[in-house]
């Protein structure tokens, strides 16, 4: 599709198989201004994702960081790949904190960027003291 400079036709096709994000949260995307960039950039997003699959994690290497992590995902997030990183990081980080936006996808930032703001600040406040 890129080739063929169907670039919005990629993006929507990679959001919808690999992101597994829903028709509709596709659609609330298209509506934003940051659309043409996503679609402009949607060659480098497939090639993060081939250099993704050279990665290992390494429990041990992550179990060393002593620090507060806060885990952010949507209660809708339908990705198996998203949820089981999740799920691998609050076992393995030494201070976890999940938090789960009811009702939200992949995009929370951007639909409710209000709330998500207010959430990672609450996080950092709690924990600089």
């Amino acid at each position: 599709m890129i080739r063929a400079e169907q670039r919005d036709e990629a993006l929507i096709t990679f959001l919808r198989e690999v992101v597994m994000v829903s028709p509709s949260e596709i659609e609330m995307m298209r509506t934003r201004p940051s659309w043409k960039d996503r679609v402009a950039g949607v060659g480098v997003q497939l090639r993060e994702l081939r250099a993704l699959t050279l990665y290992r994690f390494e429990p041990k290497k992550v179990k060393t960081l002593k620090v507060p992590t806060l885990l952010i995902t949507g209660s809708r997030t339908a990705s198996p790949q998203l949820k089981a990183g999740i799920q691998t990081l609050m076992k393995t980080l030494a201070h976890p904190t999940l938090l789960v936006l009811e009702g939200e996808e992949h995009n929370a930032m951007d639909n409710i960027p209000q709330e998500f703001a207010g959430a990672v600040t609450k996080f950092l406040l709690d924990n600089t003291r």
